[in-house]
Order: structure tokens, then C-alpha cells, then sequence
């Protein structure tokens, strides 16, 4: 249950950083890197919590932590590979 949190918070990050960016009027290049940047910290910090406070091995912090990362940033190339401005 708290992957699918953890997962549904990057991708309401994702869809946040991208609205209010291109209001503020950054590229998306520029959002798209920003958001892979912070939500690697936030996913490493996830599984260094898991593995200090929770006890879990770090087999599993890895295995679990690769999809919570690659979730949201699968959506982000998906989104920018579909909304291509040519």
C-alpha cells in the first residue's frame, strides 16, 4: 500500500511541477529535468527510510525502489513523446 502511495504522490508531483511550470513559463525540457532530478532524491531518500528505519533488506529497497521511480518518470516521457509541439 505505501508504494502505491508513494508512486500516485509522484505522479500528482509530476502533473503539478508540469502545469504550474509552463504557467511560470519554464520549457519542458527544463521541468522535465527538475523533475527527474528531485523525485530521484525523494525516491532515494524513500528507500534509504525503508532500509534504516523499517528494516527492510536492500534487495527488496532497490526492487521496490525501481518501480517507484520509473512510474512517474515513464508517464513523463510518455506525456512528452505524446505532446510533442512541432
Amino acid at each position: 500500500m505505501h508504494t502505491t502511495i508513494i508512486i500516485t504522490f509522484g505522479l500528482i508531483l509530476l502533473a503539478l511541477m508540469l502545469y504550474i511550470g509552463e504557467k511560470i513559463g519554464f520549457t519542458r525540457q527544463t521541468l522535465a529535468y527538475g523533475f527527474v532530478g528531485l523525485w530521484l532524491a525523494l525516491t532515494l531518500i524513500n528507500g534509504a527510510v525503508g532500509v534504516v528505519h523499517a528494516g527492510q533488506p536492500l534487495s527488496m529497497e532497490l526492487m521496490v525502489g525501481s518501480a517507484v521511480f520509473g512510474v512517474p518518470v515513464a508517464a513523463l516521457v510518455l506525456f512528452m513523446v505524446l505532446t510533442t509541439e512541432t
